[in-house]
Protein backbone atom coordinates (compact mmCIF):
# COMPACT_ATOMS: atom_id res chain seq x y z
CA UNK A 1 0.00 0.00 0.00
CA UNK A 2 1.34 3.32 -1.00
CA UNK A 3 1.48 6.34 1.93
CA UNK A 4 -1.31 7.88 -0.46
CA UNK A 5 -3.14 4.95 -0.38
CA UNK A 6 -2.86 4.66 3.68
CA UNK A 7 -3.99 8.18 4.13
CA UNK A 8 -6.92 8.12 1.86
CA UNK A 9 -8.78 5.18 4.00
CA UNK A 10 -10.28 4.91 7.42
CA UNK A 11 -7.73 6.38 9.86
CA UNK A 12 -9.82 5.01 12.97
CA UNK A 13 -7.71 2.07 14.77
CA UNK A 14 -8.19 -1.43 14.15
CA UNK A 15 -10.55 -3.36 16.74
CA UNK A 16 -8.66 -5.30 19.35
CA UNK A 17 -8.65 -7.27 22.60
CA UNK A 18 -5.96 -7.97 24.95
CA UNK A 19 -6.24 -10.67 27.76
CA UNK A 20 -3.33 -11.14 30.35
CA UNK A 21 -3.11 -13.28 33.81
CA UNK A 22 -0.43 -10.43 34.75
CA UNK A 23 -2.95 -8.40 37.42
CA UNK A 24 -4.82 -12.09 38.67
CA UNK A 25 -3.73 -13.23 41.89
CA UNK A 26 -1.02 -15.77 41.11
CA UNK A 27 -2.86 -19.11 42.24
CA UNK A 28 -5.96 -17.99 40.08
CA UNK A 29 -4.10 -17.48 36.82
CA UNK A 30 -4.13 -20.60 35.16
CA UNK A 31 -8.13 -20.64 36.06
CA UNK A 32 -8.54 -17.71 34.62
CA UNK A 33 -6.96 -18.42 31.25
CA UNK A 34 -8.56 -22.12 31.34
CA UNK A 35 -11.79 -19.40 31.25
CA UNK A 36 -10.57 -17.41 28.79
CA UNK A 37 -9.86 -19.77 26.35
CA UNK A 38 -12.76 -22.60 27.19
CA UNK A 39 -14.79 -22.88 23.90
CA UNK A 40 -11.19 -23.19 22.04
CA UNK A 41 -9.66 -26.29 23.64
CA UNK A 42 -8.81 -27.95 27.12
CA UNK A 43 -5.61 -27.39 28.97
CA UNK A 44 -3.58 -28.65 31.83
CA UNK A 45 -0.79 -26.35 33.29
CA UNK A 46 2.25 -28.53 33.87
CA UNK A 47 3.94 -26.69 36.66
CA UNK A 48 1.38 -26.51 39.80
CA UNK A 49 -0.93 -23.27 39.38
CA UNK A 50 0.10 -22.31 42.43
CA UNK A 51 3.01 -21.25 41.29
CA UNK A 52 1.51 -19.24 38.69
CA UNK A 53 0.64 -19.18 35.09
CA UNK A 54 1.91 -15.88 33.05
CA UNK A 55 -0.44 -15.60 30.13
CA UNK A 56 -1.47 -13.49 27.86
CA UNK A 57 -3.60 -12.53 24.20
CA UNK A 58 -3.85 -9.51 21.79
CA UNK A 59 -6.17 -10.21 19.20
CA UNK A 60 -7.03 -7.42 16.18
CA UNK A 61 -9.72 -7.26 13.74
CA UNK A 62 -8.63 -7.24 9.73
CA UNK A 63 -11.65 -7.17 7.93
CA UNK A 64 -12.68 -10.77 8.48
CA UNK A 65 -9.33 -12.18 9.81
CA UNK A 66 -8.11 -12.00 13.33
CA UNK A 67 -4.50 -11.71 14.14
CA UNK A 68 -3.64 -12.79 17.87
CA UNK A 69 -0.55 -13.17 19.46
CA UNK A 70 -0.14 -14.75 22.17
CA UNK A 71 2.62 -15.39 25.07
CA UNK A 72 2.20 -18.74 27.15
CA UNK A 73 3.60 -20.77 29.93
CA UNK A 74 4.13 -24.45 29.54
CA UNK A 75 0.80 -26.42 29.25
CA UNK A 76 -0.76 -29.41 27.40
CA UNK A 77 -3.45 -28.41 25.38
CA UNK A 78 -6.32 -30.80 23.67
CA UNK A 79 -8.58 -29.57 21.26
CA UNK A 80 -11.35 -32.64 21.03
CA UNK A 81 -13.99 -34.09 19.26
CA UNK A 82 -16.52 -32.42 21.65
CA UNK A 83 -15.09 -29.53 21.50
CA UNK A 84 -15.58 -29.66 17.77
CA UNK A 85 -19.02 -30.45 18.07
CA UNK A 86 -19.76 -27.49 20.87
CA UNK A 87 -18.17 -24.78 18.96
CA UNK A 88 -19.22 -24.84 15.45
CA UNK A 89 -15.71 -23.30 15.18
CA UNK A 90 -15.33 -23.92 11.65
CA UNK A 91 -11.97 -21.89 10.57
CA UNK A 92 -8.20 -22.43 9.56
CA UNK A 93 -5.42 -20.55 11.35
CA UNK A 94 -1.72 -20.48 10.09
CA UNK A 95 0.68 -19.27 12.79
CA UNK A 96 4.47 -18.50 13.16
CA UNK A 97 5.98 -19.80 16.42
CA UNK A 98 8.52 -17.01 17.90
CA UNK A 99 9.88 -18.63 20.72
CA UNK A 100 9.08 -22.54 21.17
CA UNK A 101 9.09 -25.31 20.33
CA UNK A 102 5.83 -26.77 20.23
CA UNK A 103 4.80 -30.42 20.06
CA UNK A 104 2.10 -30.59 18.11
CA UNK A 105 -0.11 -34.13 17.38
CA UNK A 106 -3.07 -35.02 15.38
CA UNK A 107 -4.55 -38.18 13.72
CA UNK A 108 -2.20 -38.28 10.97
CA UNK A 109 0.82 -36.94 12.35
CA UNK A 110 2.96 -35.61 15.26
CA UNK A 111 6.36 -33.33 15.24
CA UNK A 112 7.81 -30.32 16.74
CA UNK A 113 7.11 -27.34 15.78
CA UNK A 114 10.86 -24.94 16.05
CA UNK A 115 10.93 -21.39 16.68
CA UNK A 116 11.06 -19.53 12.82
CA UNK A 117 8.18 -22.11 11.51
CA UNK A 118 4.87 -22.18 9.98
CA UNK A 119 1.86 -24.44 11.25
CA UNK A 120 -1.39 -24.77 9.71
CA UNK A 121 -4.47 -26.44 11.74
CA UNK A 122 -7.78 -26.73 11.02
CA UNK A 123 -10.46 -26.08 13.76
CA UNK A 124 -13.02 -28.44 12.14
CA UNK A 125 -10.95 -31.55 13.27
CA UNK A 126 -9.02 -32.55 16.44
CA UNK A 127 -5.90 -31.81 17.28
CA UNK A 128 -3.17 -31.90 20.58
CA UNK A 129 -0.05 -30.47 21.47
CA UNK A 130 2.55 -29.41 24.44
CA UNK A 131 3.97 -26.33 24.98
CA UNK A 132 6.97 -24.91 26.96
CA UNK A 133 7.21 -20.76 26.92
CA UNK A 134 5.86 -20.21 23.59
CA UNK A 135 5.09 -16.91 21.94
CA UNK A 136 3.38 -17.07 18.67
CA UNK A 137 1.14 -15.36 16.02
CA UNK A 138 -1.26 -16.82 14.61
CA UNK A 139 -4.24 -15.51 12.01
CA UNK A 140 -8.08 -17.12 11.78
CA UNK A 141 -9.46 -17.23 8.58
CA UNK A 142 -12.89 -18.90 7.50
CA UNK A 143 -13.64 -21.68 4.89
CA UNK A 144 -16.49 -19.06 3.20
CA UNK A 145 -13.58 -17.03 2.64
CA UNK A 146 -11.46 -18.89 1.05
CA UNK A 147 -13.84 -21.81 -0.10
CA UNK A 148 -11.96 -21.73 -3.51
CA UNK A 149 -9.05 -23.54 -1.67
CA UNK A 150 -11.18 -25.46 0.82
CA UNK A 151 -10.06 -28.75 -0.19
CA UNK A 152 -6.17 -27.62 -0.79
CA UNK A 153 -6.35 -26.30 2.74
CA UNK A 154 -7.75 -29.28 4.21
CA UNK A 155 -4.96 -31.40 2.94
CA UNK A 156 -2.54 -29.41 4.18
CA UNK A 157 -3.80 -29.00 7.46
CA UNK A 158 -1.76 -29.91 11.01
CA UNK A 159 1.84 -29.84 9.24
CA UNK A 160 4.31 -27.97 9.07
CA UNK A 161 4.10 -25.55 6.01
CA UNK A 162 7.45 -25.37 4.16
CA UNK A 163 8.82 -23.56 0.65
CA UNK A 164 9.62 -20.49 -0.35
CA UNK A 165 6.18 -18.97 -0.15
CA UNK A 166 6.24 -20.02 3.30
CA UNK A 167 9.26 -17.68 4.17
CA UNK A 168 7.59 -15.07 2.50
CA UNK A 169 4.23 -15.40 4.60
CA UNK A 170 5.69 -16.35 8.21
CA UNK A 171 7.90 -12.54 7.48
CA UNK A 172 4.69 -11.59 6.27
CA UNK A 173 2.71 -12.61 9.36
CA UNK A 174 5.93 -11.32 12.11
CA UNK A 175 5.73 -8.21 10.20
CA UNK A 176 2.19 -7.57 10.74
CA UNK A 177 2.14 -8.55 14.39
CA UNK A 178 4.77 -6.25 14.79
CA UNK A 179 2.88 -3.20 13.46
CA UNK A 180 -0.68 -4.20 14.72
CA UNK A 181 -1.24 -2.02 17.29
CA UNK A 182 -0.81 0.94 15.22
CA UNK A 183 -3.16 -0.44 12.24
CA UNK A 184 -6.27 1.74 10.93
CA UNK A 185 -9.27 0.03 9.55
CA UNK A 186 -8.24 1.29 6.30
CA UNK A 187 -4.38 -0.46 6.30
CA UNK A 188 -6.40 -3.72 7.93
CA UNK A 189 -8.28 -3.81 4.42
CA UNK A 190 -5.01 -3.80 2.43
CA UNK A 191 -3.93 -6.38 4.92
CA UNK A 192 -6.25 -8.66 4.63
CA UNK A 193 -6.58 -8.22 0.66
CA UNK A 194 -2.57 -9.07 1.30
CA UNK A 195 -3.07 -11.87 3.24
CA UNK A 196 -5.17 -13.68 1.28
CA UNK A 197 -3.05 -12.96 -2.15
CA UNK A 198 -0.42 -14.97 -0.17
CA UNK A 199 -1.98 -17.87 1.02
CA UNK A 200 -3.56 -18.70 -2.10
CA UNK A 201 -0.03 -18.23 -3.46
CA UNK A 202 1.22 -21.10 -1.64
CA UNK A 203 -1.32 -23.11 -1.28
CA UNK A 204 -2.81 -23.25 -4.49
CA UNK A 205 0.78 -22.16 -6.25
CA UNK A 206 -0.77 -21.71 -10.12
CA UNK A 207 0.77 -19.21 -12.46
CA UNK A 208 -2.43 -17.35 -11.67
CA UNK A 209 -2.59 -16.76 -7.81
CA UNK A 210 1.62 -16.30 -8.44
CA UNK A 211 0.88 -13.40 -9.96
CA UNK A 212 -1.74 -11.93 -8.10
CA UNK A 213 0.84 -12.05 -5.30
CA UNK A 214 3.27 -10.22 -6.75
CA UNK A 215 2.57 -6.60 -5.53
CA UNK A 216 2.32 -8.37 -1.39
CA UNK A 217 5.39 -11.19 -2.16
CA UNK A 218 7.26 -7.28 -3.44
CA UNK A 219 7.18 -5.91 -0.11
CA UNK A 220 7.91 -8.55 2.10
CA UNK A 221 10.88 -8.93 0.22
CA UNK A 222 11.58 -5.53 0.10
CA UNK A 223 11.18 -5.30 4.30
CA UNK A 224 13.13 -8.30 4.65
CA UNK A 225 16.18 -6.65 2.51
CA UNK A 226 15.57 -3.19 4.39
CA UNK A 227 15.76 -4.94 7.79
CA UNK A 228 19.07 -6.97 6.17
CA UNK A 229 20.71 -4.01 5.52
CA UNK A 230 20.02 -1.88 8.20
CA UNK A 231 21.38 -4.62 10.56
CA UNK A 232 24.20 -4.76 8.51
CA UNK A 233 25.26 -1.27 7.92
CA UNK A 234 28.89 -1.65 9.42
CA UNK A 235 29.47 -4.65 7.50
CA UNK A 236 32.15 -4.36 4.65
CA UNK A 237 30.83 -7.38 3.12
CA UNK A 238 27.49 -5.34 2.44
CA UNK A 239 27.04 -5.68 -1.07
CA UNK A 240 23.77 -6.32 -3.77
CA UNK A 241 25.40 -10.36 -4.13
CA UNK A 242 25.72 -10.39 -0.55
CA UNK A 243 21.73 -9.39 -0.41
CA UNK A 244 20.81 -11.48 -2.66
CA UNK A 245 22.54 -14.37 -1.01
CA UNK A 246 20.59 -14.06 2.56
CA UNK A 247 17.47 -13.19 1.34
CA UNK A 248 17.02 -15.49 -1.85
CA UNK A 249 16.24 -13.13 -4.82
CA UNK A 250 18.14 -12.27 -8.03
CA UNK A 251 20.15 -9.28 -8.82
CA UNK A 252 17.63 -8.38 -11.25
CA UNK A 253 14.37 -8.94 -8.59
CA UNK A 254 16.71 -7.04 -6.12
CA UNK A 255 16.85 -3.82 -8.15
CA UNK A 256 13.39 -3.97 -9.17
CA UNK A 257 12.77 -3.78 -5.54
CA UNK A 258 14.63 -0.87 -4.81
CA UNK A 259 13.78 0.86 -8.00
CA UNK A 260 11.88 4.09 -6.62
CA UNK A 261 15.00 4.56 -4.10
CA UNK A 262 17.63 5.13 -6.91
CA UNK A 263 18.65 1.20 -6.76
CA UNK A 264 19.83 -0.46 -3.85
CA UNK A 265 23.94 1.38 -3.43
CA UNK A 266 22.20 4.28 -3.75
CA UNK A 267 19.53 3.45 -0.78
CA UNK A 268 22.87 1.12 1.40
CA UNK A 269 24.56 4.55 0.75
CA UNK A 270 21.90 6.97 2.35
CA UNK A 271 21.05 4.70 5.02
CA UNK A 272 24.91 4.81 5.85
CA UNK A 273 24.87 8.54 6.09
CA UNK A 274 22.16 8.67 8.19
CA UNK A 275 23.55 6.40 10.39
CA UNK A 276 26.84 8.64 10.57
CA UNK A 277 24.48 11.74 11.11
CA UNK A 278 23.01 10.16 14.19
CA UNK A 279 26.21 9.40 15.78
CA UNK A 280 27.80 12.60 15.30
CA UNK A 281 24.41 14.30 16.49
CA UNK A 282 25.04 11.96 19.50
CA UNK A 283 26.69 14.70 21.86
CA UNK A 284 28.23 11.67 23.90
CA UNK A 285 29.94 10.30 20.99
CA UNK A 286 33.37 11.73 20.97
CA UNK A 287 35.07 10.22 18.33
CA UNK A 288 36.50 11.65 14.92
CA UNK A 289 34.51 12.22 12.13
CA UNK A 290 36.87 9.98 10.45
CA UNK A 291 36.25 7.27 12.63
CA UNK A 292 32.55 7.66 12.79
CA UNK A 293 33.06 7.57 8.78
CA UNK A 294 34.96 4.50 8.80
CA UNK A 295 32.76 2.13 11.01
CA UNK A 296 29.81 2.93 8.29
CA UNK A 297 32.13 1.60 5.14
CA UNK A 298 33.56 5.51 3.80
CA UNK A 299 37.31 4.61 3.37
CA UNK A 300 37.61 7.96 1.23
CA UNK A 301 36.96 10.95 3.77
CA UNK A 302 36.93 13.55 0.91
CA UNK A 303 34.31 11.56 -1.11
CA UNK A 304 32.27 10.80 2.89
CA UNK A 305 32.28 14.75 3.36
CA UNK A 306 31.05 15.18 -0.49
CA UNK A 307 28.11 12.85 -0.28
CA UNK A 308 27.40 13.91 3.20
CA UNK A 309 26.50 17.25 2.01
CA UNK A 310 24.90 16.37 -0.94
CA UNK A 311 22.37 14.69 1.15
CA UNK A 312 21.87 16.75 3.82
CA UNK A 313 23.16 20.17 2.33
CA UNK A 314 25.95 20.52 5.68
CA UNK A 315 29.01 18.88 6.44
CA UNK A 316 29.83 16.67 9.06
CA UNK A 317 31.47 19.00 10.91
CA UNK A 318 28.13 21.45 10.93
CA UNK A 319 26.44 18.70 11.92
CA UNK A 320 28.33 17.59 14.86
CA UNK A 321 28.79 21.34 16.20
CA UNK A 322 25.29 22.08 15.81
CA UNK A 323 24.37 19.14 17.88
CA UNK A 324 26.49 20.35 20.60
CA UNK A 325 25.27 23.89 20.35
CA UNK A 326 21.53 22.65 20.78
CA UNK A 327 20.83 24.08 17.39
CA UNK A 328 19.79 22.73 13.52
CA UNK A 329 22.71 23.15 10.96
CA UNK A 330 21.95 25.63 8.29
CA UNK A 331 20.44 23.92 6.11
CA UNK A 332 18.48 21.31 8.12
CA UNK A 333 14.91 22.65 7.23
CA UNK A 334 15.71 21.37 3.63
CA UNK A 335 14.74 18.27 1.43
CA UNK A 336 12.36 15.66 1.53
CA UNK A 337 9.86 14.26 3.96
CA UNK A 338 11.48 11.01 3.37
CA UNK A 339 15.05 12.83 4.12
CA UNK A 340 13.77 13.47 7.41
CA UNK A 341 12.66 10.23 8.02
CA UNK A 342 15.90 8.48 7.21
CA UNK A 343 17.77 11.50 8.95
CA UNK A 344 16.57 10.69 12.39
CA UNK A 345 16.44 6.72 12.24
CA UNK A 346 18.43 5.32 14.72
CA UNK A 347 21.50 3.57 13.55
Amino acid sequence: MSLHDSLAGDRTRIPNLRFSTESIRQEEQFDAWCEFTSSMCDLEAITPPSQGFRASADSYRLGSLQLTSFELSPMNFRYTHDIVRRSGFDHWCISVVTQGPVGYESRDSEFKVPAGQLILHSYASPFSGVMDKTNYSGVFFTRDDFWDIADQLDRAAHQLVQGPMSQILRDFLVSIANRANHLTVGEASAVGDAFGQLMRAMIAGTPATLESAQAPIAAVQFDRARRHINANLRSPDLSADHICATIGVSRRQLYYLFAEQGGVATYIRNRRLAACYAALSKTSDGRLVSSIAYEYGFTNLSSFYRQFHARYGFSPTEARAAARSGTAPASADTGTFVDWLLRTEPA
